[in-house]
């Protein structure tokens, strides 16, 4: 098998994001099938390659259209170019400028990867898109994912309190945003 060389579109210091890849399709399945990856994303079916694979497919056209509706990279570690999540931007509402953050990574969790990854979607977002507002929703026991979110440029702007069981619990629900205004240095412009 040869070895794939992946197409970066945004590069920072730790992540590059680049096109969802066919190929990684069961890698995409078995990092959704990680515990922490499935609570943090609420997650309660079992990925699969094939269903991974649609989901690929499925984005990937939805993203190539000329005013598209979800983009959706995978992120790499820029030290080895391994891939080790993916994230994107969904709901884009091109006549609003608003769109909706999703990111999980599978791999190299803790290292700071997350938080790039999500600044470079941002930025993607704001200087490429022309996105004004990009909402994220996170549970509020994720102080991980919350303090990664904080440093990539969201604020918290609300909590819906209760609104999903997670861990068996009711657990509130931390709504976020950013906005181009707050964003700052660009690594596209």
């Amino acid at each position: 098998m040869e070895s794939h060389r992946p197409d970066f579109v945004v590069v920072g210091k730790k992540v590059a994001l680049g096109p969802l890849r066919r190929d990684l399709a069961a890698d995409y399945a078995r990092w959704m099938n990680q515990l922490e990856v499935r609570r943090g994303l609420d997650q309660m079916g079992v990925a699969t390659p094939e269903s991974q694979e649609k989901w690929v497919e499925e984005n990937l056209e939805k993203g190539a259209r000329r005013e598209p509706e979800v983009v959706e990279f995978t992120i790499y570690d820029s030290s080895d170019s391994a891939p080790v999540g993916t994230a994107g931007l969904l709901e884009i509402s091109h006549a609003n400028g608003t769109a909706e953050l999703a990111i999980f990574v599978g791999e190299r969790r803790g290292q700071g990867l997350g938080t790039e990854a999500t600044r470079l979607v941002l930025d993607f977002g704001f200087h490429v898109l022309k996105l004004r507002n990009v909402l994220l929703e996170t549970l509020e026991w994720n102080v991980a994912g919350l303090t990664a979110y904080e440093r990539a440029g969201f604020r918290r702007v609300g909590v819906r309190r209760g609104a999903v069981i997670s861990r068996g619990q009711p657990t509130d629900l931390v709504i976020m945003d950013a906005v181009l205004e707050d964003f700052g240095a660009s690594v596209l412009s």
